[in-house]
């Protein structure tokens, strides 16, 4: 197959001669290597389907997103890095800066690399990191094309590094900065029976407070994880949940989400916990936990040892994302937990999908059999909800139903 997009060693004549005639070059790198994970999982064909996507967008978005003067090289045979030559400027006695080459690296960030990273769907659920970086290659006579241009690569292969690790350093700041400074927001969700909408109780949704750029659930979340503080912020969302209970009806559950390791916190045990709850005035009766599927199954026998010390209280417990990926239904029925929530996966046009019907029926089967009640999440539809209503669910969640109350900052 003929690459629609050469590499650049096939366009130094090209190249050497606008070195020749402008002094420079101005050159952007768009690093889009990290679809290359849809090789090694899928296979060749799956890579050269995304590649494609990847070459047809390119084609659309000549004339928008860059100019058409632009040449376009890969840095090698079936490469995902982009190399972008920028077309000279519209005056051709001005010469191109760097200020013009951020200008375009800039564009090329909020506009293009988004997109390109969405080629990959599919394959890759979630879209990857596209990296950028930019550089001036410099006329010198006395040193070939090939290797100018080289040297051009690697310097805004640096600078994309750079750049990343600098987002990187400084998303961990912020983090910390929100961690210190107790900069979360909690909103709650009400859990409301199918047949009535009477409440069951609200779930504790945190995330980031405005300005802190973790604004949302994933950004919050996935950023704790990526610079290994998902315990410290969990034990910070854990007790501004508690705290800010009030803004709950007394009567009603509170479903706290929590991770496996957290809920053996010394503060979150004995005499602590005692009078954590007493400021925060909850009751143990009241208090849900909620752990992911996934997080039970890896810490099977760390979570129905802990779960029995918070359940002695009063307490109880749920099972969340249940049908996520994870075949633990069997792990799941042996801890015998009080909730078992779906997952918004599975809820998904549950009323015209056969396949996620019947998963939905097993696991409500599986609820019922053990003696835990059945929650849907994510129920977004009066589709979803009637079908669900019909299946037997006991109780939803989703923004069809009722949206959470983000309450004051």
């Amino acid at each position: 197959m003929t690459e629609p997009v050469p590499t650049y060693h096939e366009r130094v004549p090209e190249l050497q001669a606008q070195l020749a005639e402008r002094g420079n070059l101005g050159l952007v790198i768009m690093d889009a290597s990290s679809l290359g994970i849809v090789e090694s999982t899928y296979g060749s064909e799956a890579y050269e389907e995304v590649r494609q996507r990847l070459f047809k967008l390119l084609r659309e978005q000549r004339g928008k997103d860059f100019r058409g003067g632009d040449i376009l090289a890969l840095d090698e045979p079936r490469g995902l890095r982009l190399l972008i030559f920028l077309e000279r400027k519209r005056r051709k006695n001005l010469s191109l800066s760097l200020t013009d080459l951020r200008a375009v690296w800039t564009r090329l960030l909020t506009s293009l690399a988004p997109n390109v990273a969405r080629t990959a769907f599919p394959y890759l659920k979630t879209p990857p990191r596209i990296d950028l970086g930019y550089a001036i290659a410099l006329y010198n006579p006395l040193v070939g094309t090939d290797r100018i241009v080289s040297q051009a690569f690697r310097s805004a292969l640096d600078q994309a590094g750079h750049h990343r690790k600098t987002e990187e350093i400084q998303v961990r700041e912020r983090l910390q900065d929100l961690i210190v400074r107790e900069r979360v927001v909690t909103a709650y969700q009400p859990i409301l029976l199918m047949k009535d909408r009477t409440v069951l109780g609200f779930e504790a949704l945190s995330r980031g407070a405005r300005g802190t750029g973790l604004e949302t659930a994933d950004g919050l979340f996935g950023a704790a994880e990526e610079h290994g503080l998902m315990v410290e912020l969990d034990r910070l969302c854990r007790a501004r949940a508690l705290l800010s209970s009030g803004r709950v009806p007394s009567n009603a559950r509170l479903f706290v989400n929590t991770l496996p390791a957290t809920i053996r916190d010394p503060q979150f045990r004995g005499r602590p916990l005692i009078e954590f709850l007493d400021r925060a005035q909850v009751s143990p009766d009241r208090i849900v936990i909620e752990i992911t599927e996934k997080l039970v199954i890896e810490n099977y026998g760390l979570f129905r040892e802990t779960m029995a010390y918070f359940t002695d209280l009063g307490m109880s417990f749920a099972v969340d994302d249940v049908g996520a990926g994870y075949s633990g239904l069997e792990a799941i029925a042996r801890l015998k937990p009080h909730f078992l929530k779906i997952d918004t996966s599975l809820i998904r046009d549950v009323h015209s999908s056969v396949v996620n019907r019947e998963m939905v029926k097993a696991i409500i089967s599986l609820g019922h059999g053990i003696g835990a009640t059945v929650i849907a999440e994510g129920i977004q539809t009066e589709e979803e909800c009637r079908a669900l209503q019909s299946m037997g669910v006991d109780y939803g969640q989703g923004f069809y139903l009722a949206r959470p109350d983000p309450g004051p900052e």
